[in-house]
């Protein structure tokens, strides 16, 4: 029997039970399973064997490639679990210039849950790469195939209501906010070596307290034959919103030579 039937039959004979996965009622349970194959509804029951969740409740988000679910943890925390769709092809195909020449997706492009999954651990491993250089970014707790863990960034104590994107519900002080998301890049390129390589309006939220940037699945590393491309791409779409807003007097090339010049690098 191959390695592929084997767990074929794993999973044909090993049945999610309903008392493991504690998730606020029925109803949620069943959109959940209408959702989500059973390998994922499985590895949700073992991240809560595990104890790294503890309790599932409703959704919060929902995109073309993921659903993004408001969980608690052990002791009592909220935690923001995103879990990837496993077929979801035309989200992978707008991809692939943020995995081409990287080699661990190379032998991945024919199996899409395997890409989902590669995609879901990249992500996890930049959330991580951007919270350790001091990027304020939801916290990285865990990652188990296509399903990810973090903190939940609310607006301010709400629990379970997230925090709206800034295109929503723009900051009071729009210089102060715009030079925030500015440095955040800035120590994102610099001390974390990565771009997030898509930012904008929608993918910075506003807690009223604090500017969170979400959604760092694209971003690459700075040796990346894009980095420099991205990093401009990203100071631009950030510069434009805030004009809209009022911003006024900013260079963006000036910005982007200042972070390459502290990285130690030219713009060739």
């Amino acid at each position: 029997m191959s390695g592929i039937d084997r767990e074929v039959e794993y999973y044909e004979r090993t049945k999610v039970d309903k008392r493991l996965i504690k998730i606020k009622d029925e109803d949620l349970f069943k959109a959940i399973e209408e959702v989500f194959d059973h390998r994922t509804l499985l590895n949700v029951q073992k991240l809560m064997r595990k104890g790294i969740i503890k309790e599932l409740r409703g959704a919060v988000a929902q995109g073309k490639e993921a659903k993004v679910f408001w969980g608690i943890g052990p002791n009592g925390e909220d935690l923001a679990i995103k879990i990837f769709y496993v077929e979801t092809a035309d989200f992978i195909k707008g991809r692939y210039k943020y995995i081409e020449g990287d080699p661990r997706f190379e032998d991945l492009k024919r199996n899409p849950r395997k890409l989902i999954c590669a995609w879901c651990s990249k992500e996890f491993r930049n959330l991580k790469l951007a919270y350790e250089a001091g990027v304020r970014v939801p916290k990285p707790v865990a990652v188990l195939e296509n399903i990810l863990v973090m903190e939940f960034i609310s607006l301010g104590d709400k629990r379970g209501v997230p925090a709206p994107l800034i295109k929503d519900y723009p900051p009071e002080d729009i210089e102060k906010a715009y030079w925030t998301i500015i440095d955040y890049v800035k120590k994102a390129y610099v001390n974390g070596g990565i771009v997030h390589a898509d930012l904008s309006e929608y993918n910075v939220l506003n807690t009223g307290t604090e500017l969170v940037i979400i959604d760092w699945g694209s971003a690459v590393k700075n040796n990346h034959p894009l980095a420099k491309e991205f990093l401009k791409r990203d100071i631009t779409n950030i510069t434009r919103f805030f004009t809209k807003l009022g911003l006024s007097d900013v260079d963006v090339e000036e910005i982007y030579r200042e972070i390459l010049e502290e990285a130690g690098e030219s713009e060739e």
